[in-house]
């Protein structure tokens, strides 16, 4: 009795672990594990870039890392609002995402990106309709590393404000560049690495934010260009907006 009782409790994990790999995220975070780099969490907004070129890519009938207009993932990303500054990318394409999976694991390419340390957020897309392999489904998946927790961009008395927490806990004073201008920061709690700045309308095209690091170098965690700005203002950015739910898994 005791015995069989295992055997279950056995197959129930066994079909567990298969079950959270069946996923980009739990394939991606197995791979992590055993190698010794922390797990990443799922991101919408990643999710949303990676399945638009996924769909693109499925439609063109082609694989490529670089936009017809010459644009990067990481373009593709801040377009749709995102600001981190270190994102990846890897795109495969196959009948399923077990075969499309395998071969990203054998690639010394593919590998090496999934498994680098300092990615904290990964999300991922999918479509077919196109070539390059017959009936193949393509797969895209992206990865980002986030610096800074809360970032809330929005109007407040006529400027616009920015605010949030540094992840890092050697971030000894914040930073924002309004283009070439060194803004100074309107609020800092050193101890919680909260900050607040605030820019004039007119600054606010093109906002580069980080922070002085305990080597006394600079560390640019976002760069926030007028899409990413809230639209219309007084309302949250919409990059926060939504960050924090499950993605839809891969068709």
């Amino acid at each position: 009795m005791k015995r069989a009782l295992l055997s279950t409790l056995l197959l129930s994990l066994l079909c567990f672990v298969a079950a959270a790999e069946d996923t980009p995220l739990g394939w991606a975070n197995a791979l992590r594990g055993r190698a010794g780099s922390p797990s990443v969490e799922a991101d919408p907004l990643l999710s949303k870039t990676a399945a638009s070129w996924a769909g693109a890519l499925a439609a063109a009938g082609v694989l490529s890392h670089r936009g017809a207009d010459g644009s990067s993932a990481l373009d593709r990303y801040q377009r749709l609002g995102g600001t981190e500054v270190r994102v990846g990318e890897i795109l495969g394409a196959g009948p399923g995402l077990a075969a499309v999976e395998a071969a990203w694991e054998k690639s010394p390419n593919h590998l090496p990106l999934v498994l680098k340390p300092y990615w904290t957020h990964m999300g991922w897309g999918s479509a077919s309709g196109g070539e390059p392999a017959g009936d193949a489904i393509v797969f895209v998946v992206l990865f980002c590393q986030r610096l800074v927790d809360g970032l809330l961009i929005e109007e407040r008395d006529g400027a616009v404000e920015l605010r949030g927490s540094f992840l890092p806990s050697d971030a000894r004073l914040p930073v924002l560049l309004a283009g070439i201008r060194d803004v100074a920061p309107a609020g800092w709690d050193a101890s919680a690495r909260q900050f607040l700045f605030r820019v004039s309308h007119a600054e606010a095209g093109y906002l580069r934010l980080g922070y002085v690091g305990g080597a006394g170098d600079l560390v640019v965690t976002n760069a926030i260009r007028s899409p990413a700005l809230t639209s219309p203002l007084g309302t949250v950015s919409p990059e926060a907006q939504g960050r924090f739910a499950a993605p839809a898994a891969p068709p």
